[in-house]
């Protein structure tokens, strides 16, 4: 094999990578998803106080900000993929940080307060999610805005 047929065959990998995304009104799909999720986090926690109900709609939540993080733009262009690997490699540095101060800080508090039930706790698989995905989606529409 050339250089060429390699470097040809990279590219064609990567345009690929394109069929991923999902189409720009799979946003809102996205965003209905997370508000029910929301509200309904909410009324369980106010009413009905089921764990199960509340795991869905912690997990809904994050479903919702995946669909929103991986849905394209009405216009696509080189800046805003540009824009969108910055918030993803943003959002990955913060979670990476937020996962292994997190655990410390809470172990101070716990001391400070609680003095004889101070444990080191692990985080758990839901909340690096929501850091990730959270930080992605809003660090991504701060970039955005900053580049009209």
């Amino acid at each position: 094999m050339t250089i060429k047929s390699i470097l040809n065959c990279e590219r064609e990998k990567l345009k690929e990578m394109d069929k991923y995304q999902l189409p720009n009104y799979f946003k809102k799909i996205g965003l209905g998803l997370f508000v029910i999720s929301f509200i309904s986090l909410f009324i369980n926690a106010f009413s009905i106080n089921a764990p199960e109900f509340r795991l869905m709609s912690r997990y809904g939540m994050l479903i919702g900000m995946l669909i929103i993080s991986i849905s394209k733009e009405k216009i696509e262009d080189e800046l805003i993929t540009k824009l969108r690997m910055q918030s993803y490699t943003f959002a990955f540095i913060a979670g990476v940080f937020f996962s292994l101060v997190m655990p410390f800080v809470d172990y101070l508090v716990d001391l400070l307060f609680q003095t004889n039930e101070a444990l080191l706790k692990d985080m758990g698989d839901w909340q690096i999610l929501w850091i990730l995905l959270s930080v992605q989606v809003f660090y991504f529409e701060t970039l955005k805005r900053l580049h009209k």
